[in-house]
């Protein structure tokens, strides 16, 4: 008896840990990082320089409704996120939307933006909770998080996968060993006269 609760202890060990395997990115996946490196300046954000300590992160992203699935061109969007150490390092300390490492820019026509920042660190006493504040200016709401299936617990998870406001993002490596995802952010009631 007591092996075989042992047993289904350590497989719901298994089952909760995370996987961090990172895969290559594909042929497909390598053409369309391609056409996202050309976007026009308004829908290109750098957030990190290439200095700033930690892993470099590419994102490819895509913001649509969430109701008719359309594209939402010309829309302006904020990213902010912590250092590698996991610090917002704001400048007003009641607001971490004024983080040192954040951006916004505009989505092109087909409603893509193209990111280059780090990979957030873990802050507070929790790990793996590595994420991405996005702000959709106009939406009702406007706050939703990029967090990364890598390092996100098997709670974090469910959560995400529960919420429309949390999107889940599967990170790969380039050819340069560089971070990239590619991620649809569907927008519940964007501004339309934006669009």
């Amino acid at each position: 008896m007591c092996r075989l609760i042992l047993t289904v202890f350590l497989l719901s060990l298994v089952s909760c840990s995370i996987d961090r395997t990172i895969d290559e990115v594909s042929e497909n996946e390598s053409n369309i990082l391609i056409n996202f490196q050309k976007l026009p300046s308004k829908s290109v954000l750098k957030i990190a320089e290439e200095n700033e300590p930690g892993e470099k992160l590419i994102l490819c992203l895509t913001l649509i409704d969430k109701e008719s699935k359309s594209n939402l061109p010309n829309q302006l969007v904020k990213f902010y996120h912590t250092s590698t150490n996991g610090n917002y390092e704001q400048t007003d300390p009641t607001d971490e939307s004024t983080a040192r490492l954040n951006g916004q820019a505009l989505t092109n026509n087909k409603g893509q933006i193209y990111i280059e920042t780090i990979l957030p660190g873990d802050y507070g006493s929790s790990n793996d909770n590595r994420h991405i504040h996005t702000t959709v200016f106009g939406a009702k709401p406007e706050a939703y998080d990029i967090h990364f299936k890598q390092y996100t617990t098997y709670m974090g998870r469910n959560f995400s996968e529960g919420s429309d406001q949390h999107f889940l993002a599967d990170l790969k490596k380039t050819i340069n060993n560089e971070l990239v995802t590619f991620l649809t952010i569907e927008v519940k009631k964007p501004n339309q006269a934006n669009n």
